[in-house]
């Protein structure tokens, strides 16, 4: 999937470097192609905009609709080589991280039971979920239909049950799913993510997301040494739910986004 790999400039004895990918499932979703620029190098602002500028005129030529790319946020050099290219802020995130020194066992089992996810409890979770806004990119990409959304929503969570997520933590009040977890393994690094964690509407304010979570990094410290989770940086009560769960605030991003139909090189 990779489409373009490096812009060299020797002349003047440096080398600016992209690599760009397609997103084959947002591809599939949105009904447009798509690419992310997933690794981007260069030396000051002016090298970045040249770079952006050849990668928007290249894109077109790929048959691509949009690109995406997100970036740390301290990369203000990229940023505004971003910004004066066309890119779009679309997001930004705040990522949060726990070390896992020891084995920890999973919290006592009280009004909340705790265990892998079935596919009737799948069933169960899917359609409220998807139809409560995630406050992600997608809602605020106006490229994108609310259909769309939903449907990537549902296939996100279906896809984390079937094999995207190596578990599926769902929590259980009166026999019925309050709410889960989906727990990936990046075993050659030994970082755990949390990719989702959500609450079904009617289980709120009852203590749902917190002990999902607990058990989350309770299934993490016997196979990981790290675990890390993304939101966005204005959902307060998420952020503060990882830190009560001794989660630290370790690194922000921003993800920009270039619609290149019609767009030509140099022009913003």
């Amino acid at each position: 999937n990779i489409l373009m790999k490096d812009i060299e400039d020797e002349k003047h004895n440096t080398t600016r470097f992209v690599v760009l990918a397609r997103e084959p499932f947002d591809s599939e979703i949105f009904e447009m192609a798509i690419g992310r620029v997933v690794h981007a190098e260069a030396l000051t602002s002016e090298e970045y905009r040249a770079l952006y500028d050849a990668l928007a005129s290249r894109a077109r030529d790929l048959g691509l609709r949009q690109i995406l790319r997100r970036v740390p946020v301290s990369g203000l050099e990229e940023i505004w080589a971003l910004e004066g290219t066309g890119f779009q802020l679309m997001d930004v995130g705040v990522t949060f991280s726990r070390e896992l020194t020891s084995p920890m066992e999973p919290p006592a089992r009280d009004h909340l039971l705790v265990r892998n996810a079935t596919h009737d409890d799948m069933a169960a979770i899917v359609p409220p979920m998807v139809e409560r806004p995630w406050s992600s990119r997608f809602e605020a990409d106006p490229s994108y239909t609310a259909n769309q959304v939903r449907e990537l929503r549902s296939r996100w969570l279906w896809n984390s049950y079937r094999g995207r997520a190596q578990a599926v933590l769902v929590g259980v009040l009166d026999g019925r799913p309050a709410g889960y977890v989906t727990c990936l393994l990046h075993e050659r690094s030994r970082v755990g993510e949390i990719d989702l964690v959500g609450t079904l509407p009617e289980a709120r304010g009852r203590g749902v997301a917190s002990r999902v979570l607990q058990h989350a990094v309770a299934w993490f410290s016997t196979r990981a040494d790290r675990v890390t989770v993304r939101t966005q940086a204005t959902n307060f009560a998420a952020a503060s739910l990882y830190e009560k769960a001794g989660f630290t605030l370790c690194a922000s991003d921003a993800t920009y986004r270039i619609e290149v139909e019609g767009r030509r090189a140099g022009v913003s």
